[in-house]
């Protein structure tokens, strides 16, 4: 990761005042919203607008996380937050502009920078959610700087040899405490960019055509997609990305995909986890002494809201006792917890995640909490 990054003047501000509020919940508790399941998650989200954007929690991450908006950009206009999705664009888009950058994440003072290094998704991202909510008008106002992005993106990103993700440098991505490089997640969001741009015409894709095809042939093996074809491991991110974002059809063998993920051990006793097991050794260094397995083994509600939405559609009746999991943990704890810690070994013992000495705990009332509430009308009442 860039040193330079996490020594930014204007980013340490924006987490000391998330220092400032896990703090504050260390001595108050977390909030906790009333009602079921639902009811909760819908408040949660509503917790997250901050009158000008919505921001990645209703906790201690208040910042615009381009991420964040993108995971859940599709559930949020189901459920009738369109208008702030799209005023959300608007105001990072004119925080953009004077740079002519998109980046992970506005700190206060809208100041962008990227944590903690370029984000190989935050402009497909973008991309999408600008698709979802046909922001064709915001597209036009941008389009000077965004398409010189989508040539800048492709210079960045895009290996001409091979038609996937360069290998030779390291990128942020969901996972942006691991150093992350042309892994199935990574080129997962080049095709995300290719096809907004072929569907949308915005601007022409730097892609090459059949970066599907190379997908499948490069990560996919018979029942599973690995996160690299070195290491064949199967991870949260590989099994899941792929079909949320409608990369591959679910014919291609989601069913059998998803049952290589529970077998691995990534979503007992709740989904999901990144790895089965850590391995330090892809830690960012200075994380690694402050939020050690943070995404290695922990296990994280963003990626268990893709899991439960695919399961759905690949085996109802399996998905019915991870919906009823979600729905007891989330009211017993009147919130969505960001991620909890990975030596549980039950839903009851599940406990959000901590870092050394208690100098950082998961956040709270996370914005994909809106994809947990479609997933869990699908599956009907509990």
């Amino acid at each position: 990761m860039a040193w330079r990054a996490q020594v930014d003047p204007a980013i340490w501000p924006g987490y000391l005042s998330s220092g400032a509020r896990i703090l504050g919940r260390r001595l108050r508790g977390h909030r906790r919203h009333p009602g079921d399941a639902p009811a909760i998650c819908r408040a949660v989200v509503d917790s997250c607008w901050t009158g000008g954007y919505l921001a990645a929690s209703g906790g201690h991450f208040r910042q615009f996380w381009t991420r964040d908006l993108g995971f859940s950009a599709k559930a949020l206009v189901a459920l009738g937050q369109g208008e702030r999705v799209r005023a959300s664009l608007s105001w990072a888009l004119d925080a953009w502009a004077p740079a002519g950058r998109v980046t992970t994440t506005i700190f206060p003072g809208r100041r962008p920078r990227d944590v903690w290094t370029f984000g190989v998704d935050s402009l497909p991202l973008l991309l999408r959610t600008l698709e979802v909510v046909e922001a064709e008008d915001l597209v036009a106002r941008h389009g000077g700087w965004l398409g010189r992005e989508v040539r800048r993106y492709a210079e960045l990103v895009l290996d001409r040899s091979t038609g996937l993700v360069r290998d030779d440098r390291v990128f942020s991505s969901h996972r942006d405490t691991v150093r992350t490089r042309s892994n199935a997640y990574a080129n997962v969001m080049l095709a995300v960019l290719d096809r907004a741009l072929r569907e949308t015409d915005w601007f022409a894709s730097p892609v090459p055509a059949g970066v599907e095809d190379r997908l499948v042939e490069t990560f996919w093996r018979n029942d599973r997609f690995v996160d690299r074809p070195d290491t064949g491991e199967v991870t949260g991110d590989a099994t899941t990305a792929p079909f949320v974002f409608g990369v591959v059809p679910d014919s291609l063998g989601l069913a059998a995909a998803l049952r290589a993920a529970a077998e691995a051990g990534l979503a007992d006793p709740l989904p999901l986890r990144y790895a089965a097991r850590r391995d330090d050794s892809h830690e960012d260094p200075l994380q690694r002494r402050l939020v050690p397995d943070y995404q290695g083994t922990a296990i994280w509600t963003s990626l268990g809201a893709w899991y439960l939405a695919l399961l759905l559609r690949a085996d109802p009746a399996a998905a019915a006792p991870i919906a009823a999991a979600f729905r007891e943990r989330i009211e017993r704890d009147g919130t969505v917890f960001e991620v909890f810690d990975g030596r549980a070994r039950s839903v009851a013992h599940l406990r959000p995640y901590r870092g050394v000495a208690g100098l950082f705990t998961a956040d709270e009332a996370m914005l994909w909490a809106a994809n947990l509430v479609v997933g869990l009308k699908a599956a009907g009442p509990g």
